[in-house]
């Protein structure tokens, strides 16, 4: 495990961690003093290849997330581009954590392909965009536990999660799958595009309607992790 600084764009300078263990994830936040166990919002989607009229119904829907993340103090998960701008449009304070295969910053320079707005980075394995998908699943899983204590009543301290699917291309079916694994509900946003209005719905995945007022559905999903 390596914690560094990584230089983004506009002097913004933030700390990063390269793992690659899941057994390094709680020494990494540990590291990097990102607070845990705290509840947390797994937010996939988005990227390449959008419509625009997809970018409107988008907008709002991260808007609702990071305003869901601040009130509830939750640690944001996600690839390094997301939630970024809505937290600092909003003076938000939540974390927000993105995360990305390694191999990229080899090919790219950080500040050309991270969100500034992000206050840490976990550089995990990986050679392609989807090598993150585990990796964001099992960091959240971490972020809401604490394996060393209990709660008055001997109960585990573990906090809640979601995941919420905006958009998102084929990358974030397993994005999806992978938070199932973790026993995560997940709320895809239709109306956003793409693999949110054509995913399968089961139990474990519900649909939110995009159209619906932004107080209803923030307080929905408040409802699942507050």
């Amino acid at each position: 495990m390596l914690i560094r600084q990584l230089k983004l764009k506009h002097g913004v300078t933030v700390g990063a961690v390269n793992i690659n263990d899941y057994r390094e994830i709680q020494e990494a936040l540990t590291g990097l003093a990102i607070p845990y166990p705290k509840t947390a919002i797994v937010l996939v989607g988005g990227a390449g290849g959008i419509k625009w009229l997809e970018k409107f119904p988008m907008r709002k829907a991260v808007s609702i997330v990071a305003q869901l993340a601040e009130e509830t103090q939750s640690v944001v998960i996600d690839g390094g581009t997301q939630a970024g701008k809505q937290r600092k449009r909003n003076k938000f304070s939540f974390p927000l954590i993105g995360v990305v295969f390694d191999s990229l910053l080899m090919k790219e320079k950080p500040e050309s392909i991270l969100d500034s707005n992000h206050t840490h980075f976990f550089l995990i394995p990986g050679d392609d965009w989807g090598d993150e998908s585990g990796w964001i699943s099992k960091i959240a899983t971490a972020i809401t536990s604490d394996t060393k204590t209990t709660l008055a009543n001997g109960i585990p301290n573990i906090q809640k999660s979601i995941t919420v699917l905006i958009n998102g291309g084929n990358i974030s079916r397993t994005d999806v799958e992978y938070s199932l694994l973790e026993n995560r509900p997940t709320f895809v946003m239709r109306g956003t595009g793409r693999m949110a209005d054509e995913i399968t719905l089961t139990g474990s995945v519900v649909a939110v309607d995009i159209s619906q007022k932004p107080e209803d559905i923030f307080a929905f999903l408040k409802s699942k992790i507050a």
